[in-house]
């Protein structure tokens, strides 16, 4: 059976039992992917808000001195530090590669993703509800706004069209788009695996809150630590241990998180 097939129970209905591995630990490392785990998934990116509830809980737990908190998107790190701006916390843009400071990437993994922008531009944008946001150092394909049948025409179309830059730029797939990012952008486990190498007090717990894809790497690294994997939203096969409903849920869980620490 593979691992994606298996449909995560709640994460309330165990509750205690998580609680029951909180209390004990030294510290507590919270990941936080920020689309459909922090903010309700929106037609367009400028359009998210954070839930004054979850930035007031996101503040708390950034000062407690049992607990790190790092977010962790495919957006950008400016983007993140926009939307959240909350001081204290350790905030990763482009999948976990861009941590702060100057990020600069290969000349020639730019030019090839310039080369494929055009390619994408070209032959994408005929497909009704499909767009192409630049991030400059990746590229993200929406498919949010399009038909079933047009979001798998614009996938083929994709994977065709980046057949020729498969030694430079990949793809990350996701359920609602597909970004294309420098071999360089490893991805979220690799981040996650990388964070939690760092030397560290012993009796760390590590928990990760994701509701895509590109979030599955990142559930099995948190796993691999016997930490708690939680997959957010509607449910789907998952590598997560729990699940629950939506964003409003993951503040209500952090709150939950919060109490038992004391």
């Amino acid at each position: 059976m593979s691992r994606f097939e298996r449909m995560a129970p709640s994460l309330a209905a165990d509750w205690a039992r998580v609680a029951a591995q909180i209390r004990p630990s030294r510290r507590v490392v919270v990941f936080l992917d920020f689309d459909g785990t922090l903010v309700k998934i929106v037609p367009r990116p400028d359009m998210v808000r954070l839930a004054t509830s979850t930035r007031r809980v996101l503040r708390r737990l950034a000062r407690h001195p049992r607990v790190t908190l790092v977010v962790i998107s495919g957006r950008r790190r400016s983007e993140l530090l926009h939307f959240i701006g909350v001081p204290g916390i350790h905030y990763f843009g482009l999948y976990g590669w861009e941590r702060g400071g100057h990020s600069p990437l290969p000349k020639l993994a730019l030019a090839a993703l310039g080369s494929a922008r055009a390619q994408l531009s070209t032959h994408l944008s005929s497909i009704p509800g499909i767009w192409i946001e630049d991030k400059r150092f990746s590229l993200s394909v929406h498919f949010l706004g399009a038909s079933p049948p047009a979001q798998r025409r614009a996938r083929r179309k994709l994977r065709s069209l980046l057949q020729p830059f498969r030694k430079s730029p990949h793809v990350i797939e996701n359920l609602r788009d597909a970004e294309i990012v420098p071999r360089c952008i490893l991805g979220k486990g690799i981040a996650v695996r990388q964070f939690l190498a760092r030397p560290a007090p012993c009796r760390v717990l590590p928990f990760y809150f994701g509701d895509d894809l590109s979030d599955e790497p990142a559930f099995e690294a948190v796993s691999k630590r016997k930490g708690i994997s939680i997959r957010v939203g509607i449910a789907r096969p998952t590598r997560a241990r729990y699940s629950i409903r939506g964003p409003a849920a993951v503040g209500v869980a952090l709150t939950k998180l919060e109490a038992a620490l004391i």
